[in-house]
């Protein structure tokens, strides 16, 4: 063998090696899931019966407000319809008006919905908010505001929170809807109150932390890629990024704590449970990270793409309902196994779900559907 041939094969394995200790040291770093989990095939489906259905196209896709006793539902029309929560029998509904933007919000016995009102002759668009009465629809106030509400509303009891236009966030006193103090940024529609802050996102990649009160920026957490909504515990503020990433922040200082990666977008906030931070993720998976560490606990792959947080139905198990899909996944909480799947007779699901007294409310492909559990 020429020199020549003994010096390429050193490389070759030298190569070799070095591709191995790099796999190696990447393994080494990803979190490490500590139990093996049952798949979905291994448990049997059941389809839920339907107990009513509200079907409007206006009304498809439409993210509702669920209360004790109705559900209330924006139409594209301009409408608001309230819906008996247990029989769907249509309660009122109000006259057509300007698109509500965002979700309805409740407000004491009153139903916040926002609007924007067009301007014409090259004017900026104006807000309108409509306050309506619970239990009749009868609207008793309409407010207008200098900019419209385009996001959804949030609320700590002592002040409403909102993005206005596209550049502010604002606190709103929950009376009459003045504002008492605005930030100007280029800031998401993703607004959380958490504690006595306010946690906003920027377009450009960063969260903000602003004080509640006064909405002085305590801090800014810059992650690199877009964040979705946030939610935080004692110690800690979790994100979610368009990256995949899944970004605990020190809440005392906007330091990152750690961040480990999922494999798509995540739109939805983390729900907190037990310390660990629960995760739905873009590429199908629920993901369960310890809130101290960032260690994986566990993973379980979902019926499709998920883009609603996690609903606790008990103290230990949680409905996951895929985009656009007719299964609902029930996990247990504490070891990510699968332990029903419930899947709805014809309707493609949309929202969040919204258990209560024996039912599953929630948006779908084409309005609203009520199943029996």
């Amino acid at each position: 063998m020429n020199r020549s041939s003994r010096m390429y094969r050193w490389l070759s394995c030298g190569l070799s090696l070095l591709v191995a200790g790099a796999s190696l040291a990447v393994a080494q770093q990803r979190p490490r899931v500590t139990s093996v989990l049952n798949g979905r095939a291994t448990v049997p489906l059941v389809t839920l019966p339907t107990e009513w259905l509200y079907l409007d196209p206006d009304g498809a896709r439409q993210e509702p407000l669920v209360t004790e006793a109705a559900v209330y539902l924006p139409l594209r029309s301009g409408k608001v319809v309230a819906l008996a929560r247990q029989d769907g029998a249509r309660l009122w509904e109000t006259s057509p008006g300007v698109a509500t933007a965002g979700t309805l919000y409740r407000l004491g016995d009153r139903l916040v919905a926002c609007a924007t009102r067009p301007a014409g002759d090259g004017a900026a668009a104006t807000g309108v908010v409509r306050l309506l009465d619970l239990a009749t629809g009868v609207a008793r106030r309409e407010i207008s505001l200098p900019l419209p509400i385009t996001s959804h509303l949030v609320g700590d009891g002592a002040r409403l929170y909102a993005r206005l236009g596209a550049t502010e966030v604002a606190a709103l006193d929950p009376g009459d809807f003045s504002i008492l103090w605005r930030v100007s940024g280029d800031f998401t529609e993703h607004l959380t109150c958490d504690r006595d802050s306010l946690l906003v996102g920027a377009r450009a990649g960063a969260l903000w932390s602003l004080r509640a009160a006064d909405g002085v920026r305590q801090w800014v957490c810059e992650l690199g890629a877009r964040p979705g909504p946030a939610r935080g515990d004692a110690e800690r503020v979790y994100c979610g990024t368009t990256q995949g990433e899944v970004i605990a922040i020190r809440r005392a200082d906007g330091r990152i704590r750690w961040r480990r990666r999922t494999g798509g977008a995540i739109a939805a906030p983390p729900l907190i449970d037990r310390g660990r931070a629960l995760v739905v993720s873009y590429d199908n998976f629920l993901y369960a990270f310890d809130g101290q560490s960032g260690a994986m606990q566990w993973r379980q792959q979902m019926a499709g793409r998920l883009t609603a947080s996690p609903t606790p139905l008990t103290e230990t198990t949680l409905a996951v309902a895929a985009l656009d899909d007719r299964e609902i996944t029930v996990v247990n909480s504490l070891d990510g196994r699968i332990v029903a799947r419930w899947q709805l007779e014809e309707e493609r699901l949309f929202s969040a779900l919204h258990p209560a007294q024996g039912l599953i409310i929630a948006a779908t492909e084409r309005g609203i559907a009520a199943v029996r559990l």
